[in-house]
């Protein structure tokens, strides 16, 4: 694997793909300064996060038919599985039972213990009427959705949902439409013959709940028919067919008897997202260095503003909220609010990270970014690092140039220098230089990578109160060393990010501590959102 090129400029058609790593998302910066002594560097492993538990969450819909003519072996079979089902982390479950129409017995996702209770209702369900398949998926959708539309923009992305849906009999929406309005007209043209109407029909049903997935964005929808008979009739089989080529998925049948539902129920697929996640942008970033205009500025308590600004303007330069209103002064400054008189903002807290972006929700609130989506709009880097290095983080800019220097703001933001000033000479001296290789997957796969940045500039920031505990030392310099991970096929670093925080304390004119290269380990890294 080529280490980085040096040079003087990042073109931005230089990926990593060109050094033969995997994913053409990912660039490399070139350009470095001298190796001073009030620089630093990281180097060692970092590798992709196991994509499971609450960060990956997956959501179970059971849709089973339900009351007239349901066997008692079935509706026994169904409700001793589920209520066995073991607890798994990230995984919660809703119920829907139907025959005419679907009734949400539990209509919200919940954990294993509340699907429990839901399943224990499913007896007493009795209702009659011609079967409809139509709409349990039709109920189904409207959850999903409004689970889709009421979360986390960044959770809905890494969410599989899954629905299966057990069903015993032929499905009659067409012959029945009075129970079922809104019949597609071209699938309605096709009566007299129910089984090319009905195939017709729950293919574009099915099709409308997995097509949720690019409508909002999410990680995965599925629609999994479980045909349970004893002796499958045609008309069923083709309609199952149907749902599973709309839902995304094959046939699994199953016959009426206890050990056989159990068989096919203990063996759905409720695993989180499988495809491969890879790295799909790193960005080290010095909190107390402002770089503007060329010039390396000390910014004491990482604010966003400079000490010399904070004492021009009358703010506390060791103090990152100088009135206390749990707004930073450098996001109050920037969004046109007073950074020494306390502003309420309602509806948030101030003492939570949603996102894990070292961002609160309320700063986030008022800087229009997503609380807990770390990469708000998508573009690689963190919605921090966009604040303080000002550019916009609601915004895609991977490939703007603000300044017209040469350079587009990914790669200065990358380098930390300044994306809307012409500092070139600045870039080639203090420009943070990359270099990633491939290195051996872990041993359930994962991808793994040696990293290396360099030629990050250290400041002799002021000493800061820190209650209850001992002062910060003056010349701790907090390193920020931001991972985002992705879907390799994804144009966009939506996935997850994970973060990981190392100090150094500089003193002038060249003393340091820790006085080598720090090493970098994959458990160091805390996972984000």
């Amino acid at each position: 694997m080529a280490t980085l090129m040096r040079g003087y400029l990042v073109l931005s058609a230089l990926l990593i793909q060109s050094l033969s790593c995997s994913n053409a998302d990912l660039y490399n910066l070139a350009g470095s300064g001298p190796n001073a002594p009030d620089r630093t560097a990281l180097e060692g492993m970092l590798c992709t996060p196991p994509a499971t538990g609450d960060t990956f969450p997956v959501k179970v819909v059971f849709a089973v038919q339900g009351g007239q003519n349901v066997p008692i072996d079935f509706k026994t079979a169904i409700i001793q599985e589920l209520s066995n089902l073991p607890s798994r982390p990230g995984v919660k479950y809703a119920f829907l039972a139907f025959h005419s129409v679907a009734t949400g017995i539990q209509g919200s996702f919940v954990d294993v213990a509340g699907l429990r209770s839901a399943v224990t209702q499913f007896n007493g369900y009795s209702e009659v009427g011609p079967i409809s398949l139509r709409a349990p998926l039709r109920l189904a959708k409207t959850l999903i959705s409004g689970d889709m539309q009421s979360g986390c923009r960044g959770e809905v992305q890494r969410t599989r949902y899954v629905v299966f849906l057990f069903f015993l009999s032929e499905d009659l929406s067409c012959n029945y439409p009075q129970f079922n309005p809104g019949i597609e007209p071209q699938c309605n043209a096709l009566m007299p013959d129910l089984q090319a109407c009905s195939a017709c029909e729950l293919t574009r049903v099915a099709a409308g709940v997995k097509n949720l997935a690019e409508t909002f964005g999410a990680g995965q929808v599925d629609v999994q028919p479980i045909y349970v008979r004893n002796t499958p009739t045609a008309l069923a089989v083709a309609q199952a067919q149907a749902i599973a080529l709309g839902g995304g998925t094959s046939v699994a049948t199953a016959t009426i008897a206890s050990a056989s539902l159990q068989t096919v129920i203990r063996g759905l697929n409720l695993t989180s997202l499988q495809q491969l996640l890879v790295l799909k942008r790193l960005i080290a970033f010095n909190r107390n260095v402002v770089s503007r205009s060329g010039e390396l500025l000390v910014d004491s308590d990482g604010d966003g503003v400079p000490d010399r600004d904070e004492i021009a303007l009358g703010l506390n330069p060791t103090n990152p909220d100088t009135d206390g209103d749990g707004l930073g002064d450098g996001v109050e400054l920037k969004m046109g609010l007073d950074p020494l008189t306390p502003n309420l903002i309602t509806g948030c807290s101030p003492f939570r990270d949603a996102d894990g972006d070292r961002l609160n929700d309320c700063e986030e609130r008022v800087l229009g970014t997503d609380a807990c989506m770390g990469d708000t709009d998508g573009d690689g880097p963190n919605d921090l690092v966009e604040f303080l290095a000002g550019t916009n983080p609601i915004v895609p800019e991977n490939l703007t140039d603000a300044d017209r220097d040469g350079i587009i703001n990914l790669d200065e933001i990358m380098a930390h220098t300044d994306p809307q000033s012409a500092d070139n000479a600045y870039f080639a001296e203090r420009g943070y230089v990359y270099s990633i290789a491939d290195a051996a997957p872990t041993a359930d796969g994962r991808a793994c990578y040696h990293i290396r940045v360099e030629n990050i500039s250290l400041v002799d920031t002021l000493a800061k109160p820190n209650p209850p505990f001992a002062d910060i030392p003056r010349g701790t310099n907090d390193i920020y060393l931001y991972a985002q991970f992705g879907r390799e096929a994804s144009a966009r670093s939506f996935g997850v990010s994970s973060l990981r925080v190392d100090q150094v304390r500089f003193t002038p004119p060249s003393k340091k501590d820790p006085a080598g290269t720090i090493v970098v380990s994959p458990d160091d890294f805390i996972l984000g959102r």
